[in-house]
């Protein structure tokens, strides 16, 4: 298919996106629809709210992330998830890492070269709008109120912060996540409308 007809569109029938072979593809490096999942991990281990959850889930189905990492694979089951996911979670690779095994699952990413950027602003924090993203990324979000622990933050390759124009001093983690994942897409998912 030309490159353009392989993104979702509202009007395209549901049939036509073949999900019967949906879950075959994704062990073969492809989404459902069929797109190639992209080397991006987005780490949600230290959230806890189910409808933030929810939504990133709904987001990395949405740009073919690799792998969603939630606290506790319960969560998914959850209706405040499910309602936010909204069918999302059944075409997304979600797996649980508990927080105290957090800075080995980032040793072991690491180890298989994978860029662990948090996403938290501190004095060494790029805008997100100057950083380039390496091609093997773990995006690792914050605590809603928290943010990143301090022992965790000396573990990162880098720091991202998303520039804001207003009064309130964050986003919702959930908003945090999905911005990110689109700059990333959009960094490396060159796309022609030709």
């Amino acid at each position: 298919l030309p490159r353009r007809e392989r993104f979702q569109r509202k009007i395209l029938p549901f049939d036509a996106l073949n999900l019967a072979s949906g879950l075959e593809e994704s062990k073969k490096g492809a989404n459902a629809a069929g797109s190639q999942k992209q080397d991006l991990i987005l780490c949600c281990a230290l959230i806890d709210k189910p409808p933030n959850l929810g939504g990133l889930a709904r987001t990395c189905e949405i740009f073919a992330c690799k792998r969603l990492i939630i606290p506790d694979l319960r969560i998914s089951k959850m209706d405040n998830f499910k309602s936010t996911s909204v069918s999302a979670h059944e075409w997304v690779d979600i797996q649980e890492c508990k927080e105290e095994n957090l800075s080995n699952y980032i040793l072991d990413l690491k180890s298989r070269g994978y860029s662990i950027i948090g996403v938290e602003q501190t004095s060494t924090s790029i805008p997100l709008n100057s950083f380039k993203f390496p091609a093997k990324t773990c995006i690792l979000l914050g605590d809603e109120k928290r943010g990143i622990p301090v022992e965790l933050l000396g573990m990162l390759d880098g720091c991202v912060e998303i520039p804001q124009l207003g009064v309130t001093r964050s986003l919702n983690v959930h908003v945090c996540g999905a911005i990110c994942v689109w700059e990333f897409t959009k960094q490396n998912f060159k796309v022609s409308y030709s």
